[in-house]
Order: structure tokens, then sequence, then C-alpha cells
């Protein structure tokens, strides 16, 4: 009878730390996700500020101007657009050389 409660004893203890160790390894595990969706977070707000940063970089009005005052840039003008027929089509010979006319 003593041996059965001996035996019993080491189970329970053995039982009762198997139990806390499961019990640290998931207050790890939460405290982990708890941490990664902190960072998700401030990745996302990141994110928005950087999209709305580049919308504000790239408005068509601004980069107009930085052409023309940095690289002294104008607008096309109508009359230099050429139309889509003005450009010369690719014969079958010039296909079959891989359009290099350079022999």
């Amino acid at each position: 009878m003593l041996r059965f409660i001996l035996i019993f004893c080491f189970a329970l203890a053995v039982s009762g730390s198997a139990l806390y160790m499961t019990k640290l390894s998931v207050d790890g595990r939460y405290d982990r996700l708890s941490d990664l969706q902190a960072e998700i977070t401030e990745a996302e707000n990141r994110a928005i500020i950087l999209e709305a940063e580049w919308a504000y970089l790239s408005r068509p009005d601004r980069l107009l101007d930085l052409s023309s005052s940095l690289l002294s840039m104008r607008p096309i003008k109508p009359n230099r657009v050429l139309p889509l027929e003005s450009i010369p089509l690719r014969t079958p010979k010039d296909k079959e050389n891989g359009g290099d006319n350079a022999q």
C-alpha cells in the first residue's frame, strides 16, 4: 500500500510539473503573439504613412515644377506626338534576324 501511495505521489508530482511547464510555454507563446501583433500594427501604420508621403511627393504638379526647375524639362507639345501609323512595322526578315539590321 505504501508503494502505491509513493507511486501515486510521484505520478502526481510529474504531472504537476508537466502542467506547470506547459503553462509557462503557453504564456511565453501568448507574449510572443502579443509582441508580433504589436509589430504588425506598427508596420501597417508605417505603411499608411509611407503611402501618404508617396502620394504627396508624386503629385503631378510637384513633379512638373521639379522637372522644369531642376531638369529644364517642358511638357511635350501636341505637334511633337506622332500617330501610331507613322511607326514602321517590322518585316518578316527583321523578325528572323531578331530585329538586328546591322550585319
